[in-house]
């Protein structure tokens, strides 16, 4: 499981880390950031970024509200060893 966050900001400057860009990551979690200028780096970034949002599927909230009841059945055990993993 992947649990790093990017950010791509004007071409120029870029961040992979752990930190979600809220107040409670920045003062009370314990989350790691690498923020980089490097251009070519920030490029790849995108690119990598594009690449894997071709392969997205967009979800309407319809389309959500309508999922079958294997699908709610799977979310219910999940969240109830959310804490677990």
């Amino acid at each position: 499981m992947l649990h790093q966050k990017t950010m791509v900001v004007d071409g120029a400057w870029a961040t992979v880390g752990t930190t979600n860009f809220d107040n409670r990551s920045f003062a009370l979690n314990e989350e790691t950031n690498v923020c980089f200028h490097d251009r070519i780096l920030v490029e790849k970034l995108r690119q990598v970024f594009l690449t894997d949002l071709e392969r997205c599927k967009k979800v309407s909230l319809s389309d959500w509200r309508r999922r079958g009841a294997w699908q709610k059945t799977k979310e219910l055990f999940a969240s109830l060893i959310e804490d677990q993993v």
